[in-house]
Parts: structure tokens; C-alpha cells; sequence
């Protein structure tokens, strides 16, 4: 099996999966009871993706890598999950560095999983990618071992690897670059889908939402408070609700939006439509796929807007940003402008006070001048 080539596999189907682990497990000692009482070590990884997440995007992350590890495991190695050593990890480790044969196991055209051209890899990963799948490995590793069907956990016992990191937030637009964006929605002809955009780009920049908080809320969820605050309640990681001020402006784009697909105004008690609408007639709740190109297309109109008036730099960032771009720009320019952590933290759905904190820095352009003009030492004086 050494060497084989990699077939696709659907970790939906223990069966499928099961066909290739055909070595005996070893099983953990006696006293630890089996919680997860599977009948190989791929149906126990199966079961640990079915269990630990009911998020379908995490769950997909979780799968690829574990899906990688064990077809490695299996033609590489000829060793299932229970009998791997910490070797066996360092050698891993290397491998996704530069996935050998890249024949076997590489290709950068996406196929279909079922495709005879699937590969696991579209290429060699970096060391961010190499340590994310060291971590879910060994988030499986663990769980089988509490589980009582292994005995150990070899990645807890290898050194991860580790990147150089910058934490200063660095996909960020500028106020000029924000208000070129909203200019180029300005031309768009259609009338409903200039109505849409605007109020998508005016949501995502003066709240800073994630992209599934946004296509996950409803237009009824906005509520007014007795003091006459509004405020959009949403529905965020680890499922946890939080409220989300809107401004008068936002509202007022937002009426007007609804105006633009024929909607009543005001908005009735616990409207039920899609706070951001695909650009079409039919009141159909936008996806996130088609918000994320709808985003990109908008920043790409504005690259080619600075570009006429020879913006070049302004255009290259324009033409790289999109959703989340909007969500650390409303983050940077709040920190920036109010040095209010805390708030920053509330408003972001943070669990740590350390994300936020990567916010509150200093333009490279205004370091350098606030450095120079305010630090100096004695000047020696030279003889004539």
C-alpha cells in the first residue's frame, strides 16, 4: 500500500472509510472504559467529527485534515491511527511542507471528491496551514484518548510549527478607499441592487458583523429601545446573541433599501425577510457566497475608480479586500478614534481582550513622524 495512490474518500460513509483500515486496533488498557465503542479507528474519527461540532464550516475544516492524516497514514506509512509515534508525526510534519509524490497527492485544480483527479493537497502548506492541522489532529488524538479507545496522543508530544507573527491587523481600508467603494456603488444602474449594496457595504463597515452574522439575521430583528436606541440582535460563534447598535444612518439606508424591492416601511414587529436580499425580485436570503462576491465586485469597481486618478496603491488594496476587510475597518478606525478596548470587544463578539487589542495600532506613516519629532539626545559640539 506504500506509495499507492490516494483515493477520494467521503467521510460521511463509515463504510467506505472502514475498507482501508483493515489492521487491528490497539486498544487502550482495560480499567479505561469505551466511551465511543466503534469497530476501527476510522469509524472512532468519524464519530469525533459527528460529536464536536454542529457547525457545517468547522465540521468541513475538521474533516479535510483528518481525511489528509489518515490517507497519509494509510500509503505512506501502512499504519492506522493507533499506531502512530511521535516519528510518524515529525515525518508528517515534513511531508505537508512539500507533499511527495506531488503527483499522488497534489492539484491544483479543485475537483469534485468522487473525481478519478481529487487530490488531498492543492499544494505544499505554509506554517500557519501546517500548524492548524497539527492542531485539529491532535484535537482528534485527545478526544480518542478520553474516550477510552487510544491510549495516547503522539502530536501532544511534537513541537508544533511555529510562524513569525505580526499581529497587527493589517486588511484594512482607509476612509478614502471606504468612500471610493461607496462611489462606485453610486453608479450601478439597477436601482434595487445600488438600493442593496449600499446598505450591505453601510452594515458591514458601521458594525463590523462577520459575514454569517449578516446573512444569518432577519430585518425583524432590529428593535428600539424605549430611549430610542436601535439595535440588531445577532447570533454569532459558539452561537452566542449579542446586540449590535444601528445608527440613524444605517436605519435610514435600510428603509430605503426596503423601499427598493417594495417593501413596507415601517418595518413590522418581527419580520421574518432576510436582512441582506440577493439582487433580485424575489425576497430570497442572500448567501454568504453571494455576499462575498457582490463585496469583491464593489472593492474591484473601486480599484479601477483610483486607478483613473492614478491611485495606484489605493487600488492595489482595493482590489484585495473583501467582507472581513470591512469588519477590522470599522474595529481599526473605532480603536483609533476612541481607544475604547472594552468597547471595541463588546461590539467584535471577542473572548479575549488580546484579539481586540491587535486594533489599536498606529499607522506606520504616523509612528515614524510621532517618533522622530518627540524623541532626540544631546548634540555633541565639535571644535572648530
Amino acid at each position: 500500500m506504500p506509495g499507492a495512490h490516494p483515493v477520494a474518500l467521503d467521510f460521511q460513509s463509515v463504510k467506505e472509510l472502514a475498507l482501508l483500515d483493515t489492521a487491528k486496533p490497539i486498544r487502550p488498557l482495560a480499567e479505561i472504559p469505551d466511551l465511543i465503542q466503534a469497530n476501527s479507528d476510522i469509524e472512532a474519527a468519524v464519530i469525533w467529527l459527528e460529536t464536536t461540532t454542529d457547525n457545517p464550516k468547522t465540521r468541513r475544516a475538521m474533516r479535510k485534515e483528518a481525511e489528509r492524516f489518515i490517507l497519509w497514514g494509510l500509503f505512506t506509512k501502512t499504519k492506522q491511527l493507533s499506531q502512530m509515534n511521535v516519528t510518524d508525526i515529525k515525518d508528517y510534519i515534513l511531508f505537508l511542507a512539500d507533499p511527495q509524490p506531488a503527483a499522488a497527492w497534489v492539484s491544483e485544480t479543485k475537483h469534485p471528491r468522487h473525481h478519478p483527479s481529487w487530490r488531498p493537497f492543492a499544494g505544499p502548506l505554509g506554517v500557519s496551514s501546517q500548524r492548524y492541522a497539527l492542531i485539529q489532529i491532535g484535537s482528534m488524538y485527545s478526544w480518542l484518548v478520553k474516550g477510552g479507545w487510544l491510549k495516547g496522543n503522539p502530536v501532544a508530544l511534537v513541537k508544533k510549527p511555529t510562524a513569525t507573527r505580526d499581529n497587527t491587523i493589517k486588511r484594512l481600508l482607509s476612509e478614502e478607499a471606504i468612500a471610493l467603494a461607496f462611489e462606485a456603488i453610486s453608479l450601478t444602474k439597477s436601482t434595487r441592487k445600488r438600493a442593496r449594496d449600499h446598505f450591505m457595504l453601510s452594515l458591514f463597515y458601521m458594525t463590523g458583523l462577520r459575514t454569517f452574522e449578516a446573512t444569518g439575521s432577519n430585518m425583524g430583528t432590529i428593535r428600539r429601545t424605549p430611549a430610542g436606541k436601535l439595535w440588531l440582535e445577532v447570533l454569532g460563534k459558539r452561537n452566542k446573541l449579542r446586540s449590535v447598535p444601528v445608527s440613524d444612518q444605517l436605519y435610514s439606508d435600510l428603509l430605503a433599501y426596503r423601499s427598493a424591492f417594495g417593501l413596507p416601511n415601517p418595518i413590522p414587529v418581527g419580520d421574518k425577510t432576510p436582512l441582506l436580499l440577493a439582487a433580485n425580485s424575489h425576497l430570497k436570503r442572500a448567501t454568504n457566497d453571494t455576499v462575498l462576491k457582490a463585496v469583491i465586485q464593489i472593492m474591484q469597481r473601486a480599484a479601477g475608480l483610483a486607478r483613473e486618478t492614478d491611485r495606484f496603491e489605493l487600488a492595489e488594496r482595493l482590489s484585495e479586500a473583501t467582507t472581513h476587510w470591512l469588519r477590522h475597518s470599522c474595529f481599526s478606525h473605532l480603536a483609533k478614534a476612541t481607544g475604547d478596548l472594552v468597547m471595541v470587544k463588546t461590539l467584535a463578539g471577542h473572548e479575549k481582550i488580546e484579539t481586540t487589542s491587535r486594533y489599536l495600532h498606529t499607522e506606520d506613516e504616523q509612528l515614524h513622524d510621532d517618533v522622530v519629532k518627540t524623541l532626540s539626545t544631546p548634540r555633541l559640539s565639535h571644535p572648530a
